[in-house]
């Protein structure tokens, strides 16, 4: 047996490693959601799938496959909606210097005049970036290809973030167009309110009946024609990131999905000449007092998450399809940074019910469906086209059997000494993150007969392990005490890993420091040792441990690579744990690597951010690799071009000298990093506060003052330059 974070047994000399017995620690707390998804299409490869969307007429799916973090171009696509499918047909590549297709409409006559509509954003007049709705045109004769001489741009306004460019016909023959407040951050241009701008609005458009060569003219029964100051052509405003519309054939409803800012991420089933308040509102609440104006009132968003459920919110379509009848007239959306996938039914007037559909694990960029009425996913950083399925017999039970209690996870053996069970192994980790001046102990449980994959050679050094169903990774986290106080265990947090997804749970201990019970899904808050704690929600969880960063964060080889104590002894961690059985290392050959001396030494290491005696730039890097390289990475869902990948180094990180782009925080020719200048970083500023902005945006309430300190001394002394 061993305490949590240090061995005590000599596993290594053991004949046989003792796995752990898992009884109790499967599952879910909560009857899961009534559907799972699938892969669909499984021979087809696409590849940053974004959009999905059925040709009218015919039995072909169009799908837009959107390359911004590669090559940053898109590509149109189309295939047969058939059993076996394994080609997609290339229709269009996105011409133009770095423009970018988010997803596209046809027209209602498309089997006459083969128009399609679609919604893009990259250069344009004068160099600055726009966004625009292009209009192609299909043949009407075999093989339907989309003539591209036939580009014809019906609308285009500047934007340069929070680009909107969805794009719909309503059941009145309109085309409905969104566009975002145009900026990256906070409404850095203010231009939620203008009225009389392009920007954060529903516009609705009459495309067949303009004249002269022009795209559209503005229907006369626009809410605000005739109205000084307010653009003609504006349906609704006050939008901050519309990308996602839809049209009900049958019902006429239009929904429009968005994203939000720091706390919330909403919907709106769309209403004539509304005001939907960004920037003075986020959602339902205050976000900026002082800016709402314009000749309509607040109109709260239909639907509303907070982020402890979702991250980015994905708008999806009105179901009509036979195989769920139960779904018949319902709004399907998800979310891209949780996988989470939820519907309502909304009669006009009032929600009729809400509820989730299915808990994946795709990074959902679109939503579809196909002759068969499968509900479509567009899995962006999956690489694939999902579909929705009833969950099996059993699939939903066993929420009874789940521990309610720390002491009854099966993973340790005398629960208020942290004395963990046989088969479960405590762990260090070099450099660990900040978590509001806890402290992290750490274990790892593998089933019976199961092992973990590591790898050691160069940049997969700093990649996690794999890690087989039925494994667990448990973090306990305490309050060191101050003066005349002891410390506190705070919660035990554990990664489980079922039927090849991570799930996240807590357990709150008690005051007695005996036990801990497990935490809802929603999170709690309590205060502990003087400190207002958050105990995060699931869904919370998932915003770090997201797939960009393989879920799994602390077990990497170049972060387990350093000298432990066992049993009176300093020997290095890498060989204790490949010696207990816990990891194994697969060579080029296929045979297992053995992790003696000689490889452990050609293992990288990562430096300790506050070891003194190691160079300022290592232990940046570092700092960087724990705290913030799982969102700031290529996938990671950090939403900007930095990537804090600790195997990165100068301009590839584009972090020195960089463009904000999420707003320069008031500060003059603001820049991310500017070596020996902090009144121009923006990155120590983000660090330094807590609300709108911050970083980390959760998990944190307390700026760390050692990892701030640290930035500003690397930035005082050249950042990265001599």
């Amino acid at each position: 047996m061993s305490v949590l974070g240090v061995s005590v047994a000599g596993a290594g000399e053991l004949v046989g490693r003792v796995g752990w017995r898992n009884e109790r620690l499967r599952g879910s707390p909560e009857a899961r959601p009534p559907m799972r998804a699938v892969r669909s299409y499984e021979g087809l490869a696409v590849k940053r799938p974004v959009f999905l969307e059925r040709e009218p007429g015919s039995g072909r799916i169009w799908f837009v496959e959107n390359y911004a973090w590669e090559e940053y171009r898109s590509v149109v696509k189309r295939f047969e909606d058939v059993a076996g499918v394994k080609e997609a047909e290339v229709l269009l590549e996105i011409p133009g210097d770095g423009e970018l297709a988010y997803g596209l409409c046809f027209h209602p006559k498309f089997a006459e005049n083969g128009y399609v509509y679609i919604g893009t954003n990259g250069k344009g007049p004068g160099e600055k970036h726009h966004s625009r709705i292009v209009r192609y045109t299909v043949g009407r004769e075999a093989p339907w290809r989309i003539d591209e001489t036939s580009r014809f741009v019906v609308i285009e306004w500047e934007s340069n973030g929070h680009n909107g460019a969805a794009a719909v016909f309503g059941k009145d023959g309109m085309l409905y167009v969104t566009s975002g407040d145009g900026s990256a951050n906070a409404d850095a241009l203010v231009s939620g309110q203008d009225t009389a701008s392009w920007l954060s609005k529903v516009m609705r458009i009459d495309v067949d009946g303009a004249e002269g060569g022009k795209g559209y003219r503005v229907p006369g029964a626009n809410p605000f024609v005739g109205v000084a100051g307010v653009l003609p052509e504006t349906w609704a405003y006050g939008l901050r990131n519309p990308w996602r519309i839809t049209s009900d054939e049958v019902s006429g409803q239009i929904w429009v999905g968005q994203n939000g800012q720091d706390l919330r991420e909403y919907a709106h089933l769309l209403e004539r000449g509304a005001n939907y308040g960004w920037s003075e509102y986020e959602g339902s609440r205050v976000f900026q007092a002082g800016r709402l104006r314009g000749p309509a009132a607040f109109t709260v968003p239909t639907i509303e998450h907070g982020h402890e459920e979702f991250r980015s919110l994905t708008g999806g379509f009105v179901y009509r399809g036979e195989k769920f009848p139960e779904l018949a007239g319902a709004y399907v959306y998800g979310d891209y940074g949780t996988g989470r996938v939820w519907a309502m039914r909304h009669d006009g007037v009032k929600v009729e019910w809400q509820r989730e559909l299915a808990d994946t694990s795709a990074a959902i960029a679109g939503f579809g469906t196909n002759g068969a009425g499968d509900i479509l996913l567009a899995d962006h950083l999956g690489n694939a086209v999902l579909r929705l399925e009833r969950a099996g017999a059993g699939e939903s039970g066993g929420a009874e059997r789940f521990p309610r209690r720390l002491s009854e996870t099966g993973l340790f053996a005398a629960t208020a000494s942290l004395t963990l069970e046989a088969g479960v192994h405590g762990y260090q980790l070099r450099g660990t993150s900040w978590h509001d001046g806890a402290e992290g102990t750490y274990a790892v449980a593998l089933p019976e007969g199961a092992v973990a994959d590591g790898m050691v050679a160069g940049d997969d050094a700093w990649r996690s392990w794999k890690f087989p169903d039925g494994s667990a990774l448990v973090q306990t986290l305490t309050l060191p005490g101050e003066p005349g106080r002891a410390s506190e265990r705070v919660e035990t947090r554990v990664l489980l890993k079922e039927g090849g997804d991570w799930a996240a749970y807590s357990w709150l201990w008690n005051e007695a420091q005996t036990d801990a019970e497990l935490v809802p899904a929603g999170g709690v808050e309590r205060e502990r040792n003087g400190v207002k704690w958050r105990v995060p929600g699931r869904s919370e969880c998932v915003l770090c441990h997201g797939r960009g960063a393989d879920y799994v964060l602390g077990m990497t080889s170049a972060r387990l690579n350093l000298e432990v104590e066992r049993e009176g002894k300093r020997v290095n961690q890498l060989m204790q744990l490949a010696a207990d059985g816990v990891v194994r290392v697969p060579g080029k050959d296929g045979k297992e690597l053995v992790m003696d001396a000689r490889a452990v030494r050609e293992v990288p290491r990562m430096a300790d951010p506050h070891d003194e005696g190691v160079p300022l730039d290592q232990r940046v890097r570092a700092y960087f690799a724990v705290n913030c390289s799982h969102c700031h990475r290529h996938e990671g869902g950090g939403n900007s071009r930095m990537d804090l990948s600790p195997w990165l180094t100068g301009e590839s990180r584009h972090l020195i000298d960089e463009v904000p782009q999420h707003g320069g925080f008031g500060m003059p020719d603001a820049r991310l990093i500017v070596p020996r200048e902090p009144g121009r970083s923006v990155l120590p500023v983000r660090m330094s506060g807590r609300g709108a902005g911050q970083m980390p945006p959760v998990g944190t309430r307390v700026v760390d003052p050692r990892g701030l300190g640290l930035i500003y001394r690397w930035l005082a002394n050249g950042a990265d330059g001599p």
